[in-house]
Formats: structure tokens, C-alpha cells, sequence
């Protein structure tokens, strides 16, 4: 087994086609055909499926491309430090980050540090803090924007950027929408469209509503989808939360209107995550730096 058939069986899994892959690693179709079957039969295992829906790995080699995506990973940084150390100002820098962050923090950070470093391929990808936390330890991505875990593994680093508070919201027709003032007891009556427990942010809201002595809110739909959550909100009388900063609530004729509540309701801390052994390299140093000038201004909006 070597990184060349390793990256060869990564690429085919993530594709589900030997011919996409094929075509991104410029190698015929065949040749990588048997660059599989070489693999496969030095380790004793089937590691792919092929049939009629395209191409699936087996138990193992779902296990072996966990463990290549992480030793292609960390040949690449190994290579990218190196080249730092010489001097070369190139690269690559593969970040994650939660849809709140995503608005505008993560692009204008990825702005100033490409006019900087013009050289380094960014790549970014939109997902939940649960989904880029483990794409880190795997060594998916180098970098994650995201909320801050209940439990850090040794191998993670997390740095706190901010902390952003949430809001209970509606449909901009919603009754309570038009109400000066809004307090907890006016909610009891509406049911919720909110993440199944123990999410943090859902647990939050039911320990507002147990402070005040009120009966928790009751969920109508659980779902951990902004997209879907927001798609159930409009046009009904149901309730949910969401940052602060979130896209629903801003522009010039926003779809949902953030309540009035007469109290805070509770704060989403809000930082970067990354490798410890990282930490060494410039890029994701330099990037870790953007961020951090960034968040002053955008925690006074």
C-alpha cells in the first residue's frame, strides 16, 4: 500500500466513479481500475462496490479512506510547512464554518488573507458544528469556524472569537411580531420548530422557560436544518431562535422578525478549531489571525 493508490481510493469514494476520478487524477480508467484491484488484493479485502448506482466502499475501505484522507492530509501539510520554511508563500488551506459564520465573517476574512497570500488554494465548506468537528479530527479540513463543543479532544485546539447572541423569532406576519414588548409567558401558547435534545441551544431555551416557572416550549417539528427550519417558520405561528447575526433576521425586508423579549435570552460562543500539530503552519496561523481582527468590529454591530 502505497499514497499513490491510497489517494487513487479516496478520489474514487468521494466521486463514486472511476471515470470522474480518473479525470481528476489524469490517469486512464483502467490503469486506476487496477490500481484498486492491486490494493484490494495486497490487503485481502474488497475495499469498493460496483454496481449500477455507481461505486460504494465496503466496511473496509469506508475504514481505509478515513485513515487515508488523514495520512493525504497531513503529507500535504508536511509538504506546505516545508515550503513555508524555504520561504514560498504557497499553499493550501481547506476551511470549515456554521452558516452564521459563513454570512460574513468567513468571506471577509477569506478576502483580507487572500490579498495577502494570492498563492494559497482556499477551499470552504458550509456545515454543523457536530459535522466539522469530526471533519477535523479526520484531517478533512484544516480549520473550523464554529461553536465551541462540549468536549475538546487533545488533539483539538479552540480559541474563543465571540460570542453571539440568540433570538426568538417568528414569521414577520406572526401576531407577536408587531408586540412592543414580549414576555415568556406569552410564548407558552406557540409550539417550536427547534433541534432535538441535548443541543445546546434548545436546552438553553428550555432553562429560560424553567427559570421563569413556565412549562418547557413544545417542539411541532425537531430538525437541526436552518434551511428547513426556516422553510417550516414562514407563514405559520410557530416560533424557533436563531443568532443574532443570522441572514433570516437582516436586510431591508427580512422574512422573520426577531421577538421583543422583556429578558436576554442566552449567548452561542463562537470560535476556531484546529489540530494542535496545525498550529505550526503559517497559513492556518495567518488565517487564525484575520479572524481574530475581524471579530471586534463585528461583535459592536
Amino acid at each position: 500500500m502505497d499514497l499513490r493508490q491510497l489517494r487513487n481510493l479516496v478520489l474514487v469514494a468521494r466521486y463514486s466513479s472511476f471515470g470522474v476520478a480518473a479525470e481528476r487524477l489524469n490517469v486512464t480508467q483502467p490503469a486506476l481500475s487496477k490500481s484498486i484491484r492491486a490494493l484490494e488484493q495486497s490487503l485481502g479485502v474488497r475495499l469498493l462496490d460496483r454496481g449500477p448506482w455507481g461505486v460504494r466502499p465496503t466496511d473496509y475501505g469506508q475504514r481505509l479512506i478515513e485513515y487515508g484522507e488523514l495520512v493525504l492530509s497531513l503529507t500535504d501539510e508536511a509538504r506546505n510547512e516545508l515550503d513555508a520554511m524555504r520561504g514560498a508563500r504557497r499553499g493550501r488551506l481547506r476551511i470549515g464554518a456554521i452558516t452564521t459564520a459563513m454570512r460574513e465573517l468567513v468571506p471577509t476574512a477569506v478576502k483580507h488573507f487572500l490579498a495577502e497570500q494570492p498563492e494559497v488554494d482556499v477551499s470552504l465548506n458550509e456545515e454543523l458544528s457536530s459535522t466539522l468537528y469530526v471533519a477535523l479530527l479526520n484531517g478533512a479540513i484544516d480549520i473550523a469556524v464554529m461553536t465551541r463543543p462540549k468536549e475538546l479532544s487533545e488533539e483539538i485546539d479552540f480559541v474563543d472569537l465571540m460570542e453571539i447572541p440568540v433570538d426568538v423569532i417568528a414569521d414577520r406576519d406572526h401576531k407577536l411580531a408587531r408586540a412592543q414588548k414580549v414576555s415568556l409567558s406569552d410564548l407558552v401558547e406557540y409550539r417550536w420548530v427547534i433541534p432535538a435534545r441535548p443541543e445546546p441551544d434548545r436546552l438553553a431555551l428550555e432553562g429560560l422557560f424553567a427559570a421563569a416557572q413556565l412549562p418547557r416550549p413544545l417542539a411541532i417539528c425537531e430538525t437541526t436544518s436552518s434551511t428547513f427550519q426556516m422553510s417550516m417558520i414562514a407563514g405559520s405561528n410557530w416560533l424557533s431562535y436563531l443568532t443574532r447575526t443570522s441572514i433570516y433576521v437582516q436586510g431591508s425586508n427580512p422574512q422573520f422578525v426577531a421577538l421583543k423579549l422583556d429578558q436576554r435570552t442566552w449567548t452561542r460562543s463562537m470560535g476556531i478549531a484546529y489540530r494542535r500539530r496545525s498550529v505550526l503552519r503559517p497559513v492556518v496561523m495567518s488565517f487564525v489571525k484575520e479572524l481574530q481582527e475581524l471579530c471586534g468590529p463585528f461583535v459592536e454591530r
